[in-house]
Formats: C-alpha cells, structure tokens, sequence
C-alpha cells in the first residue's frame, strides 16, 4: 500500500506525507484521528464545517485511506457521500443518509486497519 498512498497524497499535497510512516502507511495514530473524527461527524457532535476548521486534512486523508485500504463498495459509498464535495456548508445542514452510510462503512474499514498493516520485523 505504501507506494500507493504516497503518490496519492503527494499528488494532492506533499505536507501530507507526515502523516504516512517509514513504510509509507499512514500511521496508527492518524488512523486513530481519522476514527475519531468519522465518529464525532456520525453522532453529531462535528459537524463537517466544524471539522474543516479543527483538522481540514481529514478531507484529503479519509478518501485517501479509503483508495488504499477499503474495498471497492466502500468508495462507491464516498461518491455518493456529499458532505464530502461541500464541508463548510455550514453547522446547520444535516448530514444525507448517504453520508452517514459512508461514514459507518469508514468507521468499519478504520477499526480493521490494525489487522490490515504489514507486520513489521
């Protein structure tokens, strides 16, 4: 995967680099911030105008890590998802069923990502 998620992001923007690690995988602890914020969005706590300002990268990094991780039906789920075209619509504007379906197939594919990493040693 690593290669992969390195062109990809470098291809968006090449700060985001930092979040990958010396495998080129996007680290645990990003992963965990990823989750995090996938969850806060679903039960309503952020918004995704609130997460565009608090951390903007969860908008490059969350499709990122669904082009190299999840299955194909799960980026199926992000096309449809329209948050994602538009997160600062503002505090107000719900999410559609179909964000909220993509975010628990995220959160889903976000919770195996332990299993999903290369052993190291």
């Amino acid at each position: 995967m690593g290669d992969f998620l390195l062109s990809y992001l470098d291809g968006i923007d090449e700060r985001l680099l930092e979040y990958l690690d010396e495998v080129d995988d996007l680290r645990p602890d990003t992963v965990q911030r990823l989750r995090f914020y996938t969850s806060a969005l679903l039960d309503g706590s952020l918004s995704p105008a609130a997460v565009t300002e608090d951390w903007p990268d969860w908008f490059d990094l969350a499709p990122a890590f669904v082009a190299a991780y999840a299955p194909g039906g799960v980026q199926e789920l992000e096309e449809a998802a329209v948050f994602l075209e538009y997160p600062e619509r503002g505090d107000g504007t719900p999410l559609t069923e179909a964000d909220r379906v993509y975010l628990r197939a995220l959160e889903v594919q976000l919770d195996m990502y332990p299993e999903m990493r290369p052993s190291e040693g």
